[in-house]
């Protein structure tokens, strides 16, 4: 009988939550290669093909399937039972995403807090929020910070706070009287909310997946953008004039079937910052 590192195992969880060896490699910190050669160890020491590997797509094969719920169990389980056995220390691994909004906002303070919990290991995942809730209900992430319309299961709502149209201090209306906006991209709910409410003439003059990019092309004066109240960088400020825009919804999803003694602690940290 072989044993299989947990390591191996969670190189196959998150290729399979992917679909794809360039993302799963940069999801845990590693080169292409290495995830390469620990799913072809994992392969060796089962016997068995678990992955369909195209140049589009990577896919569950049926054993790959069959594995994939009883090795996710299995890696919860060594979690716990690292946190259970370290000296009564919270230990293990946490996987939080956060949705590109608050990354700004919300890291440094989590990252200050988390001082408490030196056993825990933390992987952080930024996105949009549909695609964060599906990786949550793929058990590639243990939570989430989402801002979606409706309440989801297994969701605890943080804030409720108004959205406000943003620019940089004295940023001027073009003379052609066009907004310029820097948004994300489709399936952004904030998106979704701001632009209906637009009658003016707009324009996106800018859509990025990155709050960093949208950040400082407003910082720049190149655009307005929306936020919600409570997340506004101090570089930043609201922009009067334009249509109110109504409350948003920040809640914490988690993954079913409950969370590590780390994710616990992870969660009631994030609960706290609001």
């Amino acid at each position: 009988m072989h044993d299989i590192d947990t390591k191996l195992l969670r190189a196959f969880l998150t290729v399979a939550a992917e679909r794809s060896f360039s993302r799963a490699a940069m999801r845990l910190g590693c080169s292409q290669a290495t995830m390469s050669q620990r799913i072809l160890q994992l392969e060796a020491l089962l016997g068995v093909a678990l992955l369909r590997r195209d140049y589009h797509d990577v896919t569950l094969t049926p054993a790959g399937q069959d594995l994939r719920a009883e090795a996710q169990a299995l890696v919860d389980a060594h979690d716990g039972l690292v946190a259970r056995v370290m000296r009564g220390r919270v230990a293990g691994s946490v996987r939080l995403g956060i949705a590109e909004d608050y990354v700004l906002p919300l890291l440094p303070q989590l990252w200050r807090r988390l001082g408490q919990f030196p056993g825990v290991e933390i992987a952080v995942v930024t996105g949009l929020s549909r695609d964060l809730c599906r990786q949550v209900e793929a058990r590639s992430l243990d939570m989430a910070v989402v801002t979606l319309p409706e309440t989801l299961p297994l969701a605890k709502v943080l804030a409720r706070p108004p959205l406000l149209w943003v620019a940089a201090p004295g940023f001027e209306m073009p003379q052609d009287g066009v907004l310029p906006l820097a948004l994300f991209p489709e399936g952004c709910a904030f998106r979704a909310t701001a632009l209906p409410l637009l009658t003016q003439l707009h324009r996106l003059a800018l859509v990025s997946a990155s709050g960093q990019v949208i950040h400082a092309a407003v910082v720049a004066g190149l655009a307005a953008t929306v936020m919600a109240a409570g997340t506004i960088p101090q570089d930043l400020a609201p922009l009067n004039g334009l249509p109110e825009l109504p409350l948003t919804c920040i809640q914490i999803v988690t993954r079913e079937q409950g969370l590590s003694p780390a994710g616990e602690a992870v969660r009631g940290l994030v609960e706290g910052l609001w």
